[in-house]
């Protein structure tokens, strides 16, 4: 037969598909949407990475590290050290949504958001793979994008 069928099972690298080429890591730059809402500013700001890199924000707030291609953003972001909202971990609810504002980022799984909100940045970090070398990212993003009222006032849950 011709066909070719990919291998599975124990011992088989999943990420094996025929890829020869290592892709360098990628740089997120990740901004809390607790601290846009608290220091009051507009999500849809240009400068808004800016912003927060002059408000001397905490680390679990806003920074920038290294991130492998293979990893969603939100297990690049554990492995960080960081500490992003989660529940289903399998593109089924919106507890990990966050907020692509620049570079490209797949999901390989969404069965919450609508192609309105993706199409707005709404990616859901659980199932998010990195794309392009830069990410800016608002991580936390679940009030905002559960709002039917894109909602630039509405509280944030408390981050550990």
């Amino acid at each position: 037969m011709g066909i070719k069928l990919p291998a599975v099972g124990p011992g088989v690298d999943a990420d094996d598909e025929g890829d020869d080429e290592d892709l360098p890591p990628a740089e997120l730059e990740y901004l809390s949407y607790r601290a846009v809402v608290e220091h009051g500013w507009d999500i849809d700001d240009d400068d808004l990475f800016d912003k927060a890199a002059r408000a001397n924000l905490d680390d679990d707030q806003y920074g920038r590290v290294e991130i492998d291609r293979d990893e969603t953003l939100l297990r690049s972001a554990e492995a960080n050290g960081l500490k992003w909202g989660s529940q289903c971990r399998s593109g089924t609810c919106n507890a990990c949504a966050g907020v692509l504002k620049s570079g490209e980022a797949e999901m390989d799984m969404n069965l919450a958001l609508t192609d309105e909100q993706v199409d707005d940045g709404a990616r859901l970090t659980c199932t998010c793979y990195p794309e392009s070398d830069r990410l800016r990212v608002v991580f936390n993003a679940f009030p905002l994008i559960a709002d039917d009222d894109p909602g630039r006032g509405r509280e944030p849950p408390a981050e550990d």
